[in-house]
């Protein structure tokens, strides 16, 4: 996800262009050079933080495809063995 970054003081000034601006990618308002506030329209805020997700959900890729994972297993041949 890309994100947009506006300074306050623009934000203030035409808060339009920030609306306008949130319709396409959220944009990250910032005061001082440190991010302050996000702002997003309200399809993707409900999309994304009112519905309760599982774990699952909240890391998947919506726009991904459905890959196996299959990792190669972990040998501990050859490690010295620690006693407690």
């Amino acid at each position: 996800m890309t994100l947009s970054f506006m300074t306050s003081a623009s934000f203030n000034q035409n808060p339009s262009k920030a609306k306008q601006a949130a319709n396409d990618q959220p944009v990250v308002i910032t005061d001082h050079g440190k991010p302050t506030h996000v702002l997003v329209t309200y399809e993707q805020f409900e999309a994304n933080w009112q519905k309760s997700k599982t774990l699952a959900q909240a890391l998947g890729d919506p726009n991904g495809m459905d890959l196996d994972f299959d990792p190669p297993r972990l040998s501990f041949e050859g490690r010295a063995e620690v006693e407690f």
